[in-house]
């Protein structure tokens, strides 16, 4: 219920102020990556949505009836202040652009506000979440100047930094990761036509027909709808939370791998591995017994989806071993730790690739035997300190456990 009162209090306050009497008849919201300002029609449910809004704008220019359309652009209070603005105002530009080319509307009809922070958005987003210490964020935001002053007129505080610093930065990451992807967006375009009676005293007639629909009422259709249709294409946004994997490269040794990965979010996810090869000959004096866990934790880098794109990883492991070919043979343990680097891609809906590198630092501690007469025969105890690459991997993923995925506006 909560995700889904914050979806709507960002649709209703991202909806542009008209600059008149007049309502607004369609809008459509833009989402972007962070920091991007160029339109991504691949880019969550750009496409869609906005192949809907140029139609309606198409249609309402080929019968003239467009008053105006206008561009609404925000940023998150993360990153430089001066910078925001800059950015928001981008976005705008590039909007207008993209409406011009697309649907030839006069750039005179087209108004941009480039609105800088969205810190009345954050606000209202903040009293229906579940941030640590709301009440003093709620405080800060609503009575801390956005730049504070000292004599000499230097900034010396303010509201982002003061919420920085609230309680060593932690309701300040929670905003980070849950909320301020939810204000990178331009409310782009909403579309104003000309009233029934703006035609109609543009005709000399001022009877107003009976069945006109009164503004009121029309405001309250499309917001409605709008909101509809954002809301349900934002429910039918789901990511798999976990996936299970094997390394295929492993599996065509004889050493048979698996691997569980958890997503805890877009950024951090927890893989854990484990590898054997279990097999023995002792007619033949044969030993290819192996058998490895590692735990990992992973850094994603933002890419278009979940499971999709680059990341680093630290993992530690440790291995057990008795290797063996007919002659001299070598049982033992190896502690390993390093860092790892892989990109994931997928290939259905719910299968992926993923290619991978290892490299890291290895102590093993291992006893030499020579296999004589059917008995393995002690020669001594060494071990070895190894630095290099430790992981290989081009590994077939399968990804499952749906969840909504939380409403992010970017």
């Amino acid at each position: 219920m909560k995700k889904l009162l914050s979806f709507i209090l960002i649709t209703l306050f991202f909806l542009p102020e008209a600059s008149h009497a007049q309502v607004a008849t369609d809008s459509v919201c833009i989402y972007y990556k962070q920091g991007h300002r160029e339109i991504d029609t691949y880019y969550k449910n750009n496409q869609v949505q906005l192949a809907r809004f140029l139609q309606v704008v198409r249609e309402a220019q080929q019968k003239n009836i467009i008053d105006q359309l206008v561009i609404n652009s925000y940023s998150s209070p993360d990153g430089i202040s001066h910078y925001n603005k800059r950015l928001s105002g981008y976005r705008a530009e590039c909007v207008s652009q993209y409406l011009i080319q697309h649907t030839g509307v006069p750039e005179q009809l087209i108004k941009k506000r480039a609105n800088g922070i969205a810190w009345k958005q954050l606000r209202d987003l903040v009293a229906v979440s579940e941030v640590p210490y709301r009440n003093e964020v709620l405080h800060i935001i609503d009575h801390t100047p956005e730049w504070i002053y000292d004599a000499n007129h230097h900034i010396v505080d303010g509201k982002k930094k003061q919420l920085m610093d609230l309680h060593y930065g932690i309701p300040y990451r929670y905003m980070y990761e849950h909320l301020f992807p939810q204000l990178r967006s331009s409310v782009a375009v909403s579309l104003y036509l000309h009233t029934t009676d703006d035609r109609e005293i543009a005709a000399g007639n001022t009877d107003i027909p009976t069945g006109t629909q009164p503004a009121d009422s029309l405001a309250a259709t499309v917001e409605e709808k709008a909101t509809a249709q954002n809301v349900q294409s934002k429910e039918e946004e789901t990511i798999q939370r976990l996936a299970i994997k094997t390394n295929l490269l492993y599996d065509a040794i004889l050493m048979p791998s698996l691997e569980v990965e958890y997503r805890i979010n877009d950024r951090w996810s927890v893989n854990l591995e484990g590898d054997m090869a279990w097999w023995k000959n002792d007619g033949k004096h044969k030993y290819y017994q192996l058998a490895t866990i590692s735990p990992e934790g992973r850094y994603w880098f933002k890419t278009r989806k979940p499971w999709h794109g680059h990341y680093i990883g630290l993992f530690g492991g440790f291995t057990w071993y008795d290797l063996e070919n007919g002659k001299r043979g070598y049982k033992g343990e190896a502690e390993m730790a390093g860092l790892s680097y892989g990109y994931m891609w997928p290939i259905g809906k719910r299968i992926s690739l993923e290619t991978g590198v290892g490299v890291g630092f290895l102590h093993t501690r291992y006893e030499e035997y020579l296999p004589l007469e059917g008995h393995y025969v002690y020669q001594q105890t060494k071990q070895t300190n190894y630095f290099g690459p430790l992981k290989l991997k081009l590994a077939l993923v399968w990804r499952l456990w749906n969840e909504k995925k939380k409403g992010e506006i970017q």
